[in-house]
């Protein structure tokens, strides 16, 4: 696995700590977390556009896998999500143990409420927050699920080697 450096160190930050500061990131899980935002934006668009454009059976291939299936089937767009909430698990155990490591479990704790709890605000807000009476607001979108799934997976690795 190659990893390279976040930043590089300006001169206030080597004469302050005594030398380049240490943190590093996994580049293959940055790549393929930019994989994945690419089609959470909206890349199938793009593959439903050139679809249309042309009558390339290629095209129309990816497009057909750019479809949710309704529970007969299985295509690409399916695991679009789930990729995503792999990611937040992997990444939050390189980001909390070394928090644990540095700061205590008590700082991963407030790390992981605070994260938990901004998140599952946007999600609210974004799908149109308290505009909507009591059994009409949505609570569990895609973006509330990951809050979710962090929260606990967070919980449960602070407890579990």
């Amino acid at each position: 696995m190659s990893v390279i450096p976040e930043r590089q160190p300006d001169a206030s930050t080597i004469e302050r700590t005594g030398g380049p500061p240490s943190r590093q990131r996994l580049m293959s899980v940055d790549a393929l977390r930019g994989f994945d935002m690419l089609w959470i934006i909206g890349a199938e668009y793009f593959v439903t556009g050139l679809a249309q454009m042309s009558e390339s059976k290629v095209f129309g291939f990816l497009a057909g896998q750019l479809r949710h299936k309704d529970w007969a089937g299985f295509a690409f767009y399916d695991l679009i999500f789930p990729l995503f909430v792999f990611l937040v698990g992997v990444s939050l155990v390189f980001s909390l143990s070394k928090t644990i490591q540095q700061e205590g479990r008590a700082a991963a704790y407030k790390r992981i409420f605070r994260r938990a709890i901004l998140l599952f605000a946007i999600a609210l807000l974004y799908s149109g927050g308290f505009a909507n009476e009591w059994p009409n607001i949505r609570l569990m979108g895609v973006l509330n699920r990951i809050a979710l799934c962090y929260l606990f997976a967070g919980l449960i690795f602070c407890h579990f080697n």
